[in-house]
């Protein structure tokens, strides 16, 4: 009997004593109690089942029922059991010499001298079903399986705890044995010597490894070493080859013939693993990629359709799982404690979730300006134009924290993104994470001063007099000039209530066909298709245009040069607008005007880059032109 004194180990002695997983209950609680009470003295850990036995034992013995260990039956000779773990035990007790019995064959039923139930055991050929099984890996409901050799070389009782690890562990073992014996491990390295040429050092690299650290040669194919693939792959070929040549194995030669059989399935499956991890990492560097390209942020709809470079869907190559998985390791783990996560998610008031990467934020806040601040002039131009043609104004057009709201609420109508950005605290961390980093930020593209937020008005290059000074410029000049508007207020107003202005949120549609200058305005936007390249608009146009010709290391000083000539195009269109009442405007007339321009200002000469600035005065121009009648 066993030294432990656990029902199990004892239900299992006695089976295995009489070999035979049914034990009849009655004989065995009759023999527990005899044999506790004769050996107690010199063992008293068997004490406890000398007294009560069958209380004890049947206490025991439900809690094993409920376990799936045992199984109780009862008929007309009394009750029975039936120990369900018998033959699992027996496999298990099989392998705890395996080093020392690594010059036998596998265990099988016949050396084991048992005959397992046909319903609890699962026969599978080692080279179809095993790598199948291999691939799959599912939870196995008969845990005893049996391989079968080809060639008639017998089989092998494992359990499906054992596969792979241990499994291919022990045939590693006798991989070692078979190249110990008859100069086995000389032969190989010549013969395997021209067929890894070049390779010398791995041969032998390998070859000392079977021997000394068999348990690092399992690791090396787990983690997917593509030498030890090359290697095992002419080993085993080389070994199937001499051994199955023969009739009659030595018992030794037919356990290294089931390893090596074991060892090339377990090739192909850590084989074709890491070339699906490999795949699979190439994916999700692919991912990587797509999150860099425009437009920056993406939805999890956006994701599922990123495809690779041949058009493939990356989501095909990897799976949901593994894809919530990677985001979420990215999202929560940062490089360093002191550093944010890679990526980083953006939430719109509308519930929906942007995800970004951390290096292309600013890049994301640039190009979202850029798109909005065309979209925030054109709406300002609209609303003012027509309060100035009604002669109302508001305080917006007055001060500069009115203006600011109305900008406000502009870019959270047009750009809800950005004002997810903006309002979100992360934008400050990843700018100052930025500002930290060896990189940098130049001054003039920092969106923070402090911890502050710069105001949108900076943010979006509006500048409000300015703006207000334009559209006033586009308008008839009786709406320029304080005495006659004033008059015209006065009699358009006279009998009227005061009217509120309310911005209205839905478009008013404006009847451009009573507008005397629409043919002007289709002339003027004709000729920006002509001036301004594929792909940009006439104002990122313009900004390049100014970033080439006003060099200008102090930036007050870049700007009032940008106005004054700005000033003096439209002072220049004003003139020409009152002489030519009918305007035509083509590529001549606006060469002229930029002529006559740069002709009457010498100080315009001296500016450097004098083709930008010819192309720059053209397309204000333009702009200006364009603008007037845009409502």
């Amino acid at each position: 009997m066993p030294q432990r004194t656990d029902l199990y180990t004892v239900l299992y002695s006695y089976a295995k004593k009489n070999q035979s997983p049914r034990i009849n209950m009655e004989t065995f609680i009759f023999f527990l109690e005899k044999y506790s009470q004769r050996i107690c003295e010199d063992k008293p850990e068997w004490k406890k089942w000398t007294e009560g036995t069958g209380t004890k034992v049947w206490m025991d013995v439900n809690h094993l029922a409920e376990e799936g260990k045992v199984l109780i039956t009862n008929n007309e000779k009394g009750n029975h059991l039936y120990f369900s773990h018998y033959y699992v035990e027996q496999v298990k007790e099989s392998y705890r010499n395996a080093d020392e019995e690594s010059d036998m064959p596998f265990p099988s039923e016949t050396s084991l001298n048992i005959e397992i139930p046909r319903d609890q055991i699962r026969p599978m050929d080692i080279i179809t079903d095993f790598v199948q099984f291999l691939e799959n890996p599912q939870e196995e409901p008969l845990p005893v399986i049996k391989l079968i050799f080809p060639h008639e070389r017998g089989s092998a009782l494992v359990l499906a705890s054992m596969i792979p690890f241990t499994l291919l562990e022990f045939s590693i073992l006798k991989a070692r044995n078979y190249l110990l014996k008859h100069g086995n491990r000389e032969y190989v390295q010549r013969k395997l010597a021209p067929q890894l040429i070049g390779k010398d050092d791995h041969l032998l690299e390998i070859l000392d490894q079977i021997m000394i650290r068999p348990e690092e040669c399992r690791n090396d194919l787990k983690n997917g070493r593509e030498a030890s693939f090359h290697f095992w792959g002419h080993f085993c070929s080389l070994v199937k080859f001499d051994l199955n040549q023969k009739k009659d194995l030595l018992e030794e030669e037919t356990g290294a013939l089931q390893a090596i059989y074991i060892i090339e399935a377990c090739c192909s499956f850590f084989k074709a693993r890491a070339a699906r991890a490999k795949e699979i990492e190439l994916a999700f560097k692919n991912f990587e990629l797509e999150m860099e390209t425009p437009p920056y942020f993406f939805s999890r709809e956006d994701i599922a359709r990123f495809k690779d470079n041949k058009g493939v869907l990356l989501l095909g190559i990897y799976t949901q799982e593994g894809l919530d998985a990677y985001i979420k390791k990215r999202t929560t783990e940062p490089v360093t404690p002191e550093e944010l996560p890679d990526f980083l998610f953006f939430h719109t008031e509308d519930g929906k979730s942007w995800l970004v990467k951390k290096n292309k934020v600013l890049t994301l806040c640039a190009r979202l300006f850029t798109e909005t601040r065309p979209l925030v002039i054109k709406a300002i131009t609209k609303r003012w134009k027509k309060m100035i043609r009604e002669f109302s104004r508001e305080s917006a057009m007055e001060e500069d924290r009115d203006f600011e709201r109305l900008i406000a609420s502009y870019v959270n109508k047009f750009a809800p993104v950005l004002r997810a950005l903006l309002n979100d605290r992360l934008l400050y961390l990843v700018h100052e994470e930025t500002v930290s980093s060896e990189k940098g930020i130049p001054e003039s593209s920092r969106l923070f001063n402090r911890d502050e937020l710069l105001p949108l008005r900076s943010l979006l290059l509006l500048k409000r007099k300015q703006l207000y000074s334009d559209i006033k410029l586009l308008m008839p000049f009786w709406y320029s000039v304080p005495i006659i508007s004033n008059i015209i207020a006065f009699f358009v107003n006279l009998g009227k209530k005061k009217k509120i202005w309310q911005e209205e949120e839905t478009s008013v549609t404006e009847n451009e066909s009573e507008d005397p200058l629409k043919k002007l305005r289709s002339m003027a936007t004709a000729e920006v298709t002509k001036l301004v390249p594929s792909g940009q608009t006439l104002e990122t146009f313009l900004e390049e245009l100014i970033s080439r010709w006003g060099q200008l290391i102090n930036k007050k000083a870049r700007d009032n040069l940008v106005e004054d000539v700005n000033s003096l195009v439209r002072d220049k269109l004003r003139q020409m607008l009152r002489l030519q009442k009918h305007l035509v405007v083509n590529q001549d007339t606006l060469t002229k005007m930029a002529d006559s321009i740069l002709d009457t200002s010498k100080g315009l000469m001296k500016i450097g880059e004098q083709n930008a600035l010819y192309l720059y005065i053209k397309l204000y121009l333009v702009k200006l032109l364009v603008n007037r009648i845009v409502t």
